[in-house]
């Protein structure tokens, strides 16, 4: 079976492992159905090699992925009819005192309006 020095090129120049002028050099060989030469066949094949070591090094050090713990962002109906009256209070009487404490001049504001 012929390996395949297209797939191999492609997959080293889109990893950025390899020289790019040399790939691009063996993948316009390639595309004008130019013989490689066994030097090129050999640096594609150990490179290439050399990226499958990588990806399965990247693949053994990265963790398997754990199921991530829930996070409850939604209120649900039952909650929020259990609770609305709380809510609606609570929220109220925050702007309740937002305004009062907008109304009322500090002690030096209200000495000197007189």
């Amino acid at each position: 079976m012929k390996p395949d020095y297209h797939g191999m090129a492609m997959d080293l120049l889109n990893s950025g492992i390899g020289d790019e002028g040399r790939l691009k050099f063996i993948l316009e060989c390639i595309a004008n159905n130019k013989p490689l030469y066994k030097t090129d066949m050999i640096f594609l094949e150990h490179t290439s090699n050399q990226l499958e070591l990588k990806i399965q090094k990247l693949q053994k050090s990265v963790p398997e992925k754990t199921k991530p713990k829930e996070k409850h962002t939604l209120i649900s109906d039952e909650y929020l009819d259990k609770h609305i009256e709380k809510i609606i209070d609570r929220d109220n009487s925050k702007k309740v005192k937002a305004q009062v404490a907008i109304k009322r001049k500090s002690f030096l504001a209200r000495l000197f309006s007189r």
